[in-house]
């Protein structure tokens, strides 16, 4: 570590502040050129501008009655620097177009109250990277500002001196050092938004080093920030079009997303300087991009695994977030420079951006594209009117009905309206309406067992609504008894356990635990099992959990008792998402685990094989591609115990299990 750091001091020349080149100002995230289009165009009522200004003025965060809340140590709360970050650009950029001084008064007064309170190179509790993003975006707001003559030289010098000495030493130091841990252990987004902050940085302040040291990261750097490391694998597809594995699309999709935007400011703000970054590599960035976009349009991407010193074990793009477009409007800025200034293809971009359009704000990202980057109209004929969804489907559970359709017919929906009668009534009501989100799917947990239902769906965008697809119908059933041959243990001294089945979904099943006794100090384990001899196959897909639960699965045992001799998978550990198998070999012995998919969200299915006394776990996605975790050699007598189950802390609240699709099946 320390002759990395060392290579990266001498390759960025730290020691020094000498200036070899003129920056162009404004030249941030916006040139001179790209504020008098967007005034010019705003003044003229072309579209799309006028109505991502319209868009803009709206936004609380932009009005000249903001006051900001700065803070000694910007560490204390990074989410609360950027939301003043953020009040200073928008105020810059509504003062520009509009010309009206009240707003850039604002976003002067933002900047001053920082500049004259931070004395401290900022720390904080945790997510230390995550400082970059703040940091970054300060310094891109006050490179627009810098055109504004009712800012004070004296103050604006105050401002670069702060960025210089107490915020540019956070993203250096994070990007020399990552927090003290292992250089691939960090996201793409913190690195990436400490790139951001360097080459910001370094163009407010005039200081090519700084600059140049966010270059050679995004080409060169050792980190998952710099492109070869946040693209690791490019697919080349059958069309002969390339897509690129993101570092994050196995953890999930709003972080991928995240981490697009981040790389993409580096590109504009360097592509200002008269850097072409964009281009690099065969244009690798837009490759990575074009991945993430086409995913989180719902339509499947190839994956290859990915593991890094997180021991990720990631083994498919994660469902996480897919599919919800408004928290990241980083489209614009991706679409119009490759494929309308450049004339390169990049047909999922361009799909997002005209989904959000016009884009809005959001807590990490500027947003307002439509309106700041948006270069010719040309570039926008209006979506048709999306087609009626096909392909619903409604299976019903256990308390709930699970809804699932194709996606819209080119994907031109930007939302879908849920809606549902009972049965025969022809009465719909709107059950959920989804914007910015074109997840094609829904879970109705609001049910009477027992009652039958019906169910349509819309789909939405901004030119208009699809007529409802033709209903269909399911009615959820209650919980009933165990079927016969399944039994239900209280592992340890697990009072207050239920168990009930239904036979639907393929064999439906859910176990519960009420609340424990006042100063219960014991956790809580129901097994639902059946006894099976020799060699099986051990499925299940578990899609709920609610209450305290801590990890649910499957659980093969040499009998019910605590101590057991045992084999596990099960989801649950650290924060809910980590897949593992668990083993004992010897009666009152270790737990020793195996980490399977650490991203592993709901639903999930599992699977344990035995095979002799050797015992095999897998997990899956969807029931159809299986992944292999692990193997261990346990010596269990020939007939075992197999089946469902949960832990529960000890805790006034009770839990619960959800699993359906269960079977066992001798091999």
């Amino acid at each position: 570590m320390r002759l990395l750091c060392l290579f990266f001091l001498l390759l960025w020349g730290l020691s020094g502040g000498a200036l070899a080149r003129e920056f162009v100002h404004p030249g941030g995230l916006h040139t001179l050129a790209d504020l008098e289009r967007m005034k010019r165009m705003v003044a003229r009522g072309e579209q799309p501008w006028a109505e991502g200004w319209k868009a803009l003025c709206q936004d609380p965060l932009a009005q000249h009655t903001f006051r900001a809340r700065p803070m000694a140590n910007m560490g204390d709360s990074r989410q609360k620097a950027s939301v003043d970050a953020h009040a200073a650009y928008l105020n810059a950029i509504r003062w520009y177009i509009s010309g009206e001084e009240e707003y850039a008064r604002c976003a002067i007064a933002v900047c001053n109250a920082w500049a004259e309170t931070v004395d401290q190179v900022p720390r904080a509790r945790q997510d230390q990277g995550l400082l970059g993003i703040p940091i970054s975006e300060f310094a891109m707001a006050a490179e627009v500002l810098r055109v504004c003559p009712l800012w004070e030289a004296d103050d604006f010098e105050r401002f670069k001196e702060m960025m210089l000495t107490y915020l540019y030493p956070v993203s250096r130091d994070f990007l020399l050092y990552h927090d003290g841990t292992r250089v691939d252990y960090c996201w793409t987004n913190w690195d990436a938004c400490n790139m951001v902050a360097l080459v910001a940085i370094g163009v407010l302040c005039d200081r090519e080093d700084i600059y140049d040291q966010g270059m050679a990261y995004y080409k060169h750097g050792p980190g998952n920030g710099s492109i070869f490391n946040a693209v690791p694998f490019l697919h080349r597809m059958a069309d002969g079009s390339r897509l690129g594995q993101w570092q994050e699309s196995g953890r999930d999709q709003a972080h991928a997303q995240l981490g697009v935007g981040f790389l993409s400011n580096v590109c504009q703000i360097a592509w200002n300087q008269g850097d072409d970054l964009f281009s690099y590599a065969g244009n690798r960035l837009l490759a990575g991009a074009e991945y993430v976009a086409r995913h989180n349009q719902m339509r499947p991407v190839p994956f290859i695994y990915y593991n890094n010193s997180q021991e990720m074990h990631n083994r498919w793009p994660a469902t996480n977030a897919q599919g919800v477009l408004g928290e990241r409007p980083v489209w614009e800025l991706i679409y119009n420079h490759y494929e309308v200034r450049m004339g390169i293809p990049a047909p999922y971009c361009r799909r997002m951006a005209e989904l959000l359009r016009p884009e809005h704000g959001s807590k990490d990202h500027f947003g307002y594209g439509t309106l700041t980057f948006t270069l010719t109209p040309s570039a926008f004929p209006p979506l048709p009117v999306p087609a009626v969804p096909q392909g619903l489907k409604a299976e019903a559970s256990i308390g709930k009905v699970f809804l699932s359709w194709e996606p819209s017919e080119d994907f031109a929906a930007y939302g879908y309206v849920i809606q549902r009668s009972e049965a025969g009534k022809n009465a719909f009501r709107d059950l959920a309406v989804y914007s910015e989100r074109v997840m094609n799917y829904y879970t109705d947990a609001d049910v009477v067992p027992g009652k039958a239902y019906d169910y349509r769906v819309a789909a939405v965008n901004h030119t208009g609504q699809s007529p409802f697809s033709a209903p269909v119908s399911a009615a959820p059933r209650p919980a009933g008894v165990l079927p016969a041959g399944w039994t239900l243990a209280e592992i340890g001294s697990a009072a207050g356990c239920t168990a009930g089945y239904a036979r639907v979904g393929e064999g439906s099943f859910v176990l519960e635990t009420s609340a424990a006794a006042e100063g219960g100090t014991q956790g809580r384990q129901p097994f639902a099992y059946r006894e099976v001899e020799g060699n099986f196959s051990l499925v299940c897909r578990l899609h709920g959990r609610g209450g305290k639960v801590a990890e649910a699965g499957l659980l093969v045992q040499a009998g019910s008792s605590a101590d057991a001799p045992m084999v596990s998978l099960t989801l649950g550990h650290a924060g809910g998402r980590f897949a593992r198998m668990g083993s004992r070999t010897a009666a009152g012995g270790p737990v020793q685990y195996a980490v399977g998919n650490a991203y592993t969200w709901l639903p999930a299915w599992f699977r344990l094989v035995r095979v002799g006394n050797v015992f095999y776990a897998y997990e899956s996605p969807d029931g159809i591609d299986w992944h292999y975790i692990h193997s261990v050699e346990i010596p269990l007598p020939p007939q075992v115990c197999v089946g469902l189950t949960g832990l529960f802390p000890a805790s006034e609240q009770g839990g619960r299990a959800e699993f359906d699709h269960v079977s066992v099946e001798s091999l």
